[in-house]
């Protein structure tokens, strides 16, 4: 039985590739910093009688990145997804500390699981790093999260190489807007400083998606899952997009 660890896995696309892995057999190893949401992940991962853990472990925190999931033996998939999207432009009171906030769990948080993980994973192993359409593009007021994005990358694209010659494969997503408690807040922190409902922010977001709707998070569970396949040896140090067509490089 293979075994997945998730970062990030107590709330949006985490939980949903909690469940979308476990049709695939997998054991999950959901990680996070809240331990709440994982406990009742798990809970509810073994009352449907699939095989999962919670791991409490804070991922912008190098050395306990270390001691918590160094330990854990083989990781035959492993999905970096934690994250947090903070707003701040250059000449913002709180701007040093959103980007040192966002870069230390994103970026820094992406590398010490990988630098903890990916020594010890067997061959033929499978990374999935979870970046971001501002991986690709720009957006005033998102310097920290846009820079963060971009790093994971150019992360993912060194390890693709540096990890090949043992069969293990790794990409990234880039998802659009994605239905999750994090896009919601950030969507109701944009209504506040524009001085507008929340829905009027959220139709505006919709209006210039082709598709006219929001990613789920279970599509992007979908297509971790295929990149987690047997049918994607060949494929590494790709970055694909999911934005119902918003972007497109």
């Amino acid at each position: 039985m293979k075994t997945a660890l998730i970062t990030g896995a107590g709330d949006g696309i985490g939980l949903a590739t909690a469940w979308r892995l476990t049709r695939e057999g997998y054991v999950v190893l959901a990680a996070g910093r809240t331990r709440e949401p994982l406990e009742a992940l798990v809970a509810g991962l073994r009352g449907a009688g699939h095989a999962a853990r919670a791991v409490a472990v804070d991922v912008a925190d190098g050395a306990s990145v270390k001691e918590r999931l160094g330990r854990l033996g083989a990781v035959d998939l492993l999905v970096v997804n934690a994250g947090v999207c903070r707003q701040a432009r250059l000449d913002a009171p709180d701007a040093d500390q959103a980007w040192r906030e966002v870069l230390g769990i994103n970026l820094d948080g992406a590398w010490n699981t990988l630098k903890a993980v990916a020594p010890g994973m067997p061959g033929g192993g499978r990374v999935v790093l979870v970046s971001s359409g501002l991986g690709k593009l720009g957006r005033a007021g998102y310097a920290a999260y846009c820079a963060s994005k971009h790093g994971v990358l150019g992360l993912m694209r060194a390890l693709a190489l540096e990890l090949a010659p043992r069969a293990i494969t790794v990409n990234a997503v880039c998802p659009g807007w994605v239905d999750t408690r994090m896009a919601r807040a950030d969507l109701d922190h944009t209504a506040a400083t524009e001085g507008l409902p929340a829905a009027e922010v959220r139709a505006r977001a919709e209006a210039a998606i082709p598709v006219g709707r929001f990613v789920k998070p279970e599509e992007v569970a979908d297509l971790i899952a295929f990149l987690a396949s047997d049918a994607t040896a060949a494929i590494t140090g790709q970055a694909y997009n999911l934005s119902g067509g918003e972007f497109g490089l």
